[in-house]
């Protein structure tokens, strides 16, 4: 079912719903291609020059700072640098680190906060390396990478600490074992850390919460190379800032510690509708799937390929539900798909569907390479593609619908060849939606459901005028949708060019999360182009 070097979204963008499963987020197509944002622009503790660069201010000794580690550094002319300094996308190929770090414990991290603070060299945490802006990596920097801490424990006892550098496969796959999950994204090659500090929208969010509603405590190394046990008792506002405001603000996580669920079996479907019952079938799902019961998930694709195909196609699950109960809460979508195909399976296996590597072992289900994070039998491709995002608060009316399904038909005067865009909706509601906004820093908790506007760089393409009409598509599309969306944007689908972004982010929590980012960061050690201001 999944095939060998297949993503989610590829099979989300080629219309693999009815054979594989579909994607849930931007998880990749492959080429290489110029960035929409400039990754050397992160970065803490240089000044900026003049170029938006940030340079240190003394020399640094680098070989000092690898003597002083457990693990690795890995610099510029050393074997395996290539590996060690990509990123998920290769449009971001071209920014080069001066040193990446595989850190082996928080010490290691400590370690090369104080360097930083003592040399200027700005330095940048990094786990899956999905940032969609590239934050994940800045140029002569230091990259503080976690891949190494992946160790999967507990869950038994209902709950689990997991290693900040564990890939979603490593999660879904260690906790299989005692019969428990946590409620994540399908995307196998994502890091737990960075999908949890941001909130972590998944297949069973409705069911279970997001991903940082079940965080129950966390080991961090703050700026001071202080290594702290955050939870509900301990450091409380640093705590709860870690559940939604994104990673690379406060420090460096490198334990999580979870509230475990049930990892029961699941019924998964795929649908479809005809091209010309695109909006109706738009207008049905959004009544449909947000007030659904809690343990349905659904998402919406409209989708449209370079060679003229259109495509409208969701992919549902029903958490400890029977595939007879499914058809049945298909059976209340007011407009009936044309195509529906229904299928059960274990917990896991439902989640290598939706990742996309269904039949493949947990090695298989990451990028390859021999770095931690990697694996030398992974089949994942790094990939490259262009998103943006809304929270939408309010149904889209007629109006609405129809100016979706325009803009994905319009895609195919901007396609390049090899391109595909889509629109992409996923059910919110249910526990997500049971928890305040201030409680935790997520604050998007009257969604009924986020959409993201996506378009993959074709193959082989590396800028110019094959990608700007990706981001020509993007942007006309976002646009279109302005008069519908509530100005809310989900910050692990981070937008460099998002105006506003602290408010679309964070809303009422905006100034708390700046006092927490005075108290615990003070000089900025942490910082990129939409971290968390410090005034």
């Amino acid at each position: 079912m999944g095939d060998q070097g297949t993503t989610r979204r590829n099979l989300l963008l080629t219309g693999g719903a009815l054979a594989a499963g579909v994607g849930l987020s931007a998880c990749g197509a492959k080429t290489r291609s110029a960035a929409a944002a400039t990754p050397s622009s992160r970065g803490g503790a240089g000044a900026s020059s003049s170029t938006g660069q940030t340079v240190a201010s003394s020399t640094p000794d680098w070989s000092a700072l690898a003597h002083r580690l457990s693990g690795k550094l890995i610099r510029p002319g050393q074997a395996d640098f290539g590996e060690a300094a990509e990123l998920f996308q290769p449009r971001f190929d071209s920014v080069r680190p001066a040193a990446v770090a595989y850190v082996a414990d928080a010490k290691d991290v400590a370690a090369c906060l104080a360097f930083a603070r003592s040399t200027g060299v700005p330095i940048v945490p990094r786990n899956g390396g999905h940032s969609y802006a590239g934050w994940s990596s800045v140029n002569n920097g230091l990259v503080i990478d976690v891949g190494r801490l992946n160790s999967v424990q507990g869950g038994s006892g209902g709950t689990a600490s997991i290693g900040a550098g564990a890939r979603l496969i490593d999660v879904y796959t260690g906790l299989a074992a005692s019969g428990r999950t946590i409620p994540a994204g399908s995307c196998p090659s994502v890091g737990v850390s960075g999908l949890t500090l941001g909130g972590g929208v998944g297949v069973t969010g409705r069911a279970n919460g997001l991903t940082c509603d079940n965080l129950v405590g966390a080991e961090i190394v703050t700026a001071d190379g202080q290594i702290r046990e955050v939870s509900a008792r301990q450091d409380a506002d640093l705590f709860w800032a870690l559940r939604g405001a994104g990673g690379g603000n406060f420090g460096v996580v490198t334990r999580l510690d979870f509230r475990t669920h049930p990892a029961d079996d699941c019924a998964y479907g795929f649908l479809s509708w005809p091209w010309s019952r695109a909006a109706a079938a738009i207008e049905a799902w959004q009544r449909w799937a947000p007030t659904a019961p809690d343990n349905l998930w659904a998402n919406l694709h409209i989708s449209a390929s370079w060679d003229g195909s259109l495509k409208v196609e969701s992919t549902v699950n029903l958490l400890g539900g029977s595939r007879t109960e499914l058809a049945n809460l298909i059976d209340r979508l007011a407009v009936r798909p044309s195509s529906v195909s229904l299928h059960s399976a274990s917990y896991l296996t439902t989640m290598q569907v939706m990742g996309g590597v269904a039949g493949q072992s947990a090695g298989a289900s990451h990028v390859h390479g021999v770095l931690p994070g990697h694996s030398p039998a992974g089949t994942v491709v790094r990939s490259s593609y262009g998103a943006r995002s809304d929270v939408f608060t309010q149904p889209l009316t007629g109006a609405g619908a129809a100016a979706v399904v325009a803009a994905v038909a319009r895609y195919r005067s901007y396609a390049p060849k090899g391109g595909r865009a889509a629109v992409a909706f996923d059910a919110l509601g249910g526990a997500i939606n049971r928890v305040g906004a201030r409680d935790t820093a997520f604050v998007h908790r009257s969604g009924l459901f986020l959409a993201q506007y996506t378009a993959d760089y074709p193959a082989g393409v590396t800028g110019g005028t094959a990608a700007n009409h990706s981001w020509s598509w993007i942007n006309g599309t976002w646009d279109a949708m302005r008069p519908y969306a509530s100005g809310e944007a989900y910050q692990n689908y981070i937008d460099p060019q998002l105006r506003g972004w602290e408010q679309a982010y964070y809303g009422v929590n905006a100034a708390r999360l700046r006092s927490v980012k005075r108290s615990y960061d003070p000089k900025g050690l942490f910082r990129f182009p939409q971290g968390i201001p410090l005034g």
